[in-house]
């Protein structure tokens, strides 16, 4: 098991109050228990004691052991379920000494949550370990429900390395999605603004409309950028976009599409109604057809072009058979 919960600090996180940023993660911690355990060096940012005070920079590497999360919650130690170990190892799509990349599978969580349980990565680290010295951290994070390409560092050194590379945009991220329609331009940037408010409580009906927005809410809400290509279509019913995304807001790509007028098929928190295409397809709409295909980078150590790729899930790959969509 896991000995420690390692969250990377992002972009939007940034100059956040150490204290306030863990309660608003981990709502088993209230404001006073996670004063004490900064206080007492059990929460620690880059292996170091740290102050409740602190305000965070962007890619911080924040640890909060496991034990202490349960204990604060007074409930017994989550249990790691063998078949979701086994379901990670055979994910493994690439391994060195210094990193570790999975074909994350939909549905399972980076990390965990309020109502996660242990099911989600970062509870299963230590059976990713493999004879290393430390558990593997995670380096970035995707949505439950987007499958693909994620990485892991088998150090702390790494860890911060990457963090420097994502920070300069110096990580080529490619995604795939099933779309429904056809944009009007086969390529094109998605720019908007998106704040919190987008992702919690989403309306997309004005944004969709292709309205402006003023400037306060330019200025409480960060910048996202997105390039897309079309890559195959179906009529006017679907399309194959390739979404390179050149920031990290939450949901960028999924409120993006929406704006667009080509929500993500399987995404009913940024459309309104179903799909309309439903019998269509071989598949159930109900999981989400957004993909991390591929990240490319130069690698910290050996300083080598590194391109890593991951397989469509099945129900991906189901539906681009169907169309007779070639990978």
């Amino acid at each position: 098991m896991a000995r420690s919960q390692d969250i990377i600090v992002e972009k939007d996180d940034v100059d956040c109050r150490l204290s306030t940023w863990i309660t608003r993660n981990n709502k088993r911690l209230n404001f006073n228990s996670v004063n004490t355990l900064c206080r007492k060096g059990l929460v620690r940012v880059n292996g170091l004691k740290t102050k409740a005070s602190y305000r965070l920079v962007i890619g911080d590497v924040v640890s909060i052991p496991n034990i202490l999360l349960n204990i604060a919650h007074n409930g017994p130690m989550p249990k790691i379920d063998p078949k979701v170990s086994k379901v990670l190892e055979e994910s493994i799509i690439f391994k060195d000494k210094y990193l570790l990349a999975l074909n994350k599978p939909e549905g399972l969580a980076s990390q965990g949550g309020s109502s996660q349980g242990s099911r989600h990565i970062d509870a299963y680290k230590s059976t990713l370990q493999f004879g290393a010295k430390d558990v593997p951290r995670l380096i970035h994070r995707l949505d439950k429900d987007t499958s693909g390409v994620l990485l892991l560092a088998r150090d702390i050194k790494t860890a911060n390395a990457f963090a420097s590379l994502f920070k300069e945009k110096l990580v080529d991220k490619i995604y795939w999605a099933l779309v429904e329609g056809v944009p009007k331009k086969e390529k094109g940037i998605l720019e908007s603004y998106i704040g919190k408010a987008d992702v919690w409580k989403p309306t997309m009906d004005t944004r969709a409309n292709g309205q402006k927005e003023n400037r306060w809410d330019k200025e409480n809400k960060k910048k996202a950028l997105t390039y897309y290509k079309l890559i195959e279509k179906i009529g006017s019913q679907y399309s194959w976009l390739q979404l390179k995304p050149a920031t990290g807001r939450t949901h960028q790509l999924r409120i993006q599409c929406a704006e667009l007028g080509n929500p993500i098929i399987g995404d009913r928190k940024y459309k309104s109604g179903n799909d309309k295409n439903s019998k269509d397809l071989p598949y159930a709409l109900k999981k989400l057809f957004l993909h991390a295909r591929g990240l490319t980078f130069i690698h910290p150590v050996s300083k080598e072009t590194i391109k890593i790729e991951a397989e469509l899930p099945t129900h991906m790959n189901s539906v681009w058979k169907h169309f007779g969509w070639k990978v």
